[in-house]
């Protein structure tokens, strides 16, 4: 078996990592770097403000209360339920009645706590922002439907 070695280049033949050096001079070399560095802080900032966006949206609380107020509801920004508040009137309801009125109650209370998130958002990443764009649509798909007129939010 015979290995064949590389000829040496003749003094006047550049090899060719001597032609990419060339190519890829320092000056090149230190743009690139520090292109690669703009680009890092840059990542760096757009992470620290998708921290804030979340702590900020992990903070969201919204209470809605029934028109006649014998119910108030407050959710989270995910739309679970963080606290019930019932006034005296509320016991003189039917069980159907002030069951249906704490079902609309949370519901109005996670479509504002909904629209706060998306604020949040919108502020954050832009109005066209594809973030928004899904927030949006995971919003509308999870939001119950909308209350009857007089819920106060």
């Amino acid at each position: 078996m015979r290995i064949l070695l590389p000829r040496r280049c003749a003094p006047n033949h550049p090899t060719t990592l001597d032609r990419m050096s060339d190519l890829f001079s320092s000056r090149e070399a230190e743009a690139a770097i520090a292109r690669i560095e703009q680009q890092v802080a840059e990542a760096q900032v757009r992470a620290a403000q998708a921290q804030q966006v979340q702590a900020d949206i992990d903070a969201v609380r919204a209470t809605a209360t029934a028109p006649r107020r014998e119910v108030a509801v407050t959710v989270d920004a995910t739309g679970r339920l963080i606290g019930i508040r019932l006034a005296n009137a509320a016991y003189e309801l039917r069980p159907d009645a002030l069951e249906r009125l704490i079902v609309e109650t949370a519901g109005a209370a996670q479509r504002l706590a909904g629209e706060q998130a998306l604020e949040i958002s919108r502020a954050a990443f832009g109005a066209d922002s594809a973030i928004v764009d899904r927030l949006a649509g995971e919003i509308e798909r999870q939001s119950p439907p909308s209350a009857p007129m007089g819920f106060r939010v």
